[in-house]
């Protein structure tokens, strides 16, 4: 069955060799590229708002190891959760994240689920990014960060901070080398899991490429896994597991959107379908149904 993953215990024993020892238990773990990891995509949403503490407190008891989240920067430099470069879609206000204060944006009010000028405010006040990851850190998530403007050694001096190594991870996008990804030496704080795409004419100049082939030019983040995104076909998911990479990482995927939001059955037959391609880390909108059909398909064995 799915096993959860009790990363680290919260309290002042984060800062003890207790904790460095339980760090290190789990951080091996994560390098056991078997066990599968059930992400829920921007918290459990719904009563609760997307990217919110209530969202990460949602998740608990279901059976999930893990919460996706985004990261962006107040005008005054201080790390925030949210998905859009704008509140206008999520909140009860109207503006860009980067053009107001902290102050300003926790007087915001999050709407209800992924949002929308029509749906119902909460009481849900727009996250700091330390508020996810202690919420987070309360239930023994994995954290996996899209960090959307923020900088690396910032996020990373963050988690660092909270005792929170080996717990999370970012995703870089683009070829090895790129001057926009993080310095490898952040590796030791955040798992760094490249984004392996190879993006059609469709996608434009904004989609950046990183085709399987270039997988070894990043050795030096030592990931513990490659993501290969909804695109992928199912001829390069075999294909991932022929290519050099490093020792014992993941193949990561994620079922938003097309495969989420198809019928049960058929959604259910391309999870496992994706799971018996080698698959075991997936950022879902459907993280208990997920959880709950991986149960049962490791009790059919």
């Amino acid at each position: 069955m799915i096993k959860p993953l009790h990363w680290l215990v919260a309290g002042a024993a984060l800062a003890s060799a207790g904790s460095a020892l339980a760090h290190d238990a789990v951080a091996e773990r994560l390098r056991h590229p078997d066990e599968v990891i059930v992400v829920a995509h921007r918290g459990c949403v719904g009563e609760a708002p997307e990217v919110s503490v209530a969202s990460i407190h949602a998740c608990a008891g279901k059976g999930i190891n893990a919460v996706e989240m985004d990261v962006r920067t107040s005008r005054d430099g201080h790390l925030v959760a949210i998905h859009d470069a704008t509140v206008d879609r999520t909140t009860d206000g109207k503006g860009k994240v980067a053009e107001m204060t902290l102050a300003q944006l926790q007087q915001l009010r999050l709407r209800r689920a992924n949002g929308g000028p029509s749906v119902v405010v909460t009481d849900e006040p727009l996250p700091t990014l330390r508020d996810m990851l202690l919420a987070a850190r309360q239930h023994g998530f994995i954290v996996h960060l899209d960090i959307k403007q923020a900088g690396y050694a910032d996020v990373a001096a963050l988690v660092d901070a909270l005792g929170m190594r080996g717990q999370t991870t970012v995703w870089v996008t683009g070829r090895p080398g790129d001057p926009a990804h993080p310095d490898p030496a952040l590796a030791g704080v955040l798992g760094v899991v490249p984004r392996i795409q190879e993006c059609p004419a469709s996608r434009g100049p904004g989609c950046k490429s990183a085709p399987l082939d270039t997988m070894p030019g990043f050795a030096a983040y030592n990931p513990p896994g490659y993501f290969l995104w909804y695109l992928t076909t199912d001829e390069e998911f075999r294909q991932f597991h022929a290519t050099p990479k490093a020792s014992g990482a993941r193949l990561m995927t994620e079922t938003l959107w097309e495969v989420d939001n198809l019928p049960t059955p058929q959604r259910h037959q391309r999870y496992r379908q994706l799971r018996e391609l080698g698959a075991t880390y997936f950022i879902t909108d459907k993280p208990a149904d997920m959880a709950a059909f991986f149960r049962g398909m490791e009790a059919e064995k």
